[in-house]
């Protein structure tokens, strides 16, 4: 495997667990826990919080969106050049829009995760109902990650003997019998 090639998958998928693992700490864990407490204290906590959180939601969009591009134009390359499927392998598994819904979802996930540790005025409705868009945030980043599998699946690439690059047979009577 290409060490680049690694480097951006371990990259994309650190990323996206340190995102997403704030998202269910927050909402999970601080939210109820801060919830008892009175609305000034509650307001300094999540000030605090939100000063040392929105460096790591910051890095983790823009660490996503590098690699994740990276890792798409790489693997479309790579699609082309061995020639999957002749050269229709995308259009078969639909690909590309799999891809399209991938990246508009984790859109507005950014969105969603910008406006909850932001302080702007713009997105202040999203941190008035901190626990509905938290779960809603979280839910949207569960299907990035759901459609993220599935894509993952589907590139496995061509069964291929490594050794001489020959499509590999299989023996459907053999298989069941072991």
């Amino acid at each position: 495997m290409d060490p680049t090639l690694l480097l951006l998958r371990w990259a994309h998928v650190l990323a996206a667990i340190v995102a997403m693992g704030g998202l269910v700490f927050a909402r999970f864990a601080l939210l109820p826990a801060v919830a008892e407490l009175d609305a000034g204290t509650r307001e300094r906590i999540h000030d605090s919080i939100r000063r040392r959180w929105l460096p790591w939601v910051i890095g983790a969009i823009t660490v996503l969106l590098a690699s994740g591009l990276a890792n798409f134009l790489l693997f479309n390359a790579r699609v082309r050049q061995e020639g999957w499927a002749g050269g229709e392998w995308m259009r078969q598994t639909s690909y590309h829009a799999l891809f399209g819904a991938k990246f508009l979802l984790a859109l507005v996930v950014f969105y969603f995760a910008s406006g909850l540790v932001g302080r702007g005025q713009g997105t202040q409705w999203i941190r008035n109902d901190r626990a509905k868009w938290l779960s809603v945030t979280l839910g949207l980043a569960l299907a990035v990650v759901m459609l993220s599998g599935w894509m993952r699946q589907l590139h496995t690439g061509p069964a291929v003997d490594l050794e001489g690059g020959v499509p590999m047979k299989v023996d459907a009577a053999a298989a069941r019998e072991e």
